[in-house]
């Protein structure tokens, strides 16, 4: 299928690298050495020019097009595209929206009037997984499938835990519990087996029947209860935040935000109830101080700036913040987040794209997860009749390592597989992978005629 992505920025290269892999990809970036540079670095045709014309959509190829993606900075040149690409007969189009005048119910056009399938924001996609982070203290990540019957949760080996270095098949877990995956510190990613044990400082993903199991004793953690919340910056992921945080917080939990320019802080102010809003530098560490960081259980560096996220981060942590959130879009800091002490970063990147591929996958893949920097994916699918492991034993199915059926939703009833366990055609299955295994899923869940990518594609 040939797939127009329209914005070559951060968000639109991501997308093209990844939907490369197994469809037609075409970028079209106006600006003139960025055009050059994604044609230099990508195996993808780019065409330079302005996506919201149909001149240039045609030179990209739209009347072949079954999917078009506009993701550039500009929400109108975002809308006209889409808007051309169905008067064009694109079947599927998305839509980086990021002002909310063009996306709610008192819209005077609805999203079909402007040819959108659907709307992406990426600063919501960003403030809510980092409210995600601030609900779960002290997990790093959860995820809900089947429904909400099967939890994904991530959590750090803290160097006191007793369970280090004893192995895996040695532990006591629970039948409905299995361990996906551990991420050593030097970012080696493991599917584990029996011989396997946990080391200080390992990030480990949990699959488990939901509420069947008390995590936190498990691994032997006491959960935190957040109750001051410091965010750094005033764009519209921190107002979004902030806006998130008072709708469900508890009136005990305090927000406060920072914000440099003391307009936006009279904005901000206006549009918010229950936060406390401070005018100054996030940078300066005098400020930071007499802002008593010290007594935050989170702080959130969301400035719009990755330097100044990454410094004022931190500062806080220095200065006592008990939990650091950052947010980073460039992937070429990825190299030194761990070791400069934050606790954790969020990619709006990394979120839009995840987003934007759980969109448009089709028919048996249901949802897709990116985890830890891009270097494993949990996958939902429906297994077709015609599926190679149909039929079989897990101990049968012949998957490789790097490749873990996690769990199994079928007539109603959720569990964990064990090697004895036989899938079947329409069984509901979530699917732990490493990144470069991916083709061995279309191999052995896809029927011996067609692949998981022909799935996916839009008939």
């Amino acid at each position: 299928m040939r797939i127009i992505i329209i914005g070559g920025g951060q968000v639109g290269t991501e997308l093209s690298s990844r939907l490369s892999r197994d469809h037609d990809v075409v970028i079209i970036e106006r600006d003139k050495d960025l055009a050059n540079k994604l044609e230099n670095e990508l195996d993808v045709m780019v065409v330079e020019g302005n996506g919201a014309s149909s001149t240039v959509l045609e030179q990209a190829g739209i009347k072949e097009a079954g999917l078009l993606i506009a993701v550039t900075e500009t929400d109108e040149v975002n809308i006209i595209a889409c808007m051309l690409a169905k008067k064009y007969g694109v079947t599927k189009t998305v839509a980086r929206i990021r002002n909310p005048e063009y996306d709610h119910d008192g819209s005077v056009l609805t999203n079909e009037q402007l040819g959108i399938d659907h709307v992406i924001n990426p600063e919501a996609e960003t403030a809510r997984e980092i409210k995600k982070i601030i609900d779960f203290p002290g997990i790093n990540e959860i995820e809900y499938y089947a429904d909400g019957a099967v939890k994904m949760i991530g959590l750090t080996v803290k160097p006191d835990n007793p369970m280090i270095n004893t192995p895996l098949k040695d532990l006591r877990l629970p039948q409905q519990m299995i361990i996906a995956s551990i991420i050593r510190k030097d970012g080696e990613v493991l599917v584990p087996g029996g011989n396997d044990s946990f080391q200080a400082g390992d990030e480990v993903y949990l699959l488990a029947v939901r509420d069947s199991i008390d995590i936190h004793t498990i691994l032997e953690r006491k959960e935190r209860i957040n109750r001051n919340i410091v965010i750094a910056g005033g764009g519209k992921v921190g107002f979004k935040l902030a806006e998130l945080l008072e709708n469900s917080l508890s009136l005990k939990t305090k927000v406060k935000l920072i914000e440099k320019n003391q307009e936006r802080c009279q904005e901000i102010a206006a549009g918010l109830n229950r936060t406390v809003v401070l005018n100054g530098d996030v940078t300066n560490y005098n400020f930071l101080k007499a802002s008593e960081i010290d007594k935050a259980d989170v702080f959130v560096a969301v400035t719009g700036d990755d330097e100044i996220n990454l410094l004022s981060t931190l500062m806080g942590k220095k200065l006592g913040a008990k939990h650091t959130v950052s947010e980073v879009v460039r992937p070429d800091y990825n190299i030194i987040l761990k070791t400069i002490g934050i606790d954790r970063v969020v990619s709006p990147r990394v979120l839009t794209a995840a987003r934007i591929m759980r969109l448009i996958l089709k028919g048996q893949v249901i949802s897709l997860t990116i985890l830890k920097e891009e270097k494993a994916e949990i996958l939902e699918i429906i297994l077709p009749k015609d599926a190679h492991v149909c039929g079989r034993e897990l101990m049968n199915c012949g998957l490789p390592k790097g490749i873990l059926v996690g769990a199994v939703s079928r007539g109603g009833k959720t569990f964990i597989p064990g090697g004895k366990d036989t899938l079947m055609p329409g069984d509901r299955i979530v699917v732990f992978s490493l990144h470069q295994r991916i083709k061995d899923i279309e191999r052995l869940l896809a029927a011996p005629t067609r692949s998981i990518t022909k799935i996916f594609r839009y008939n």
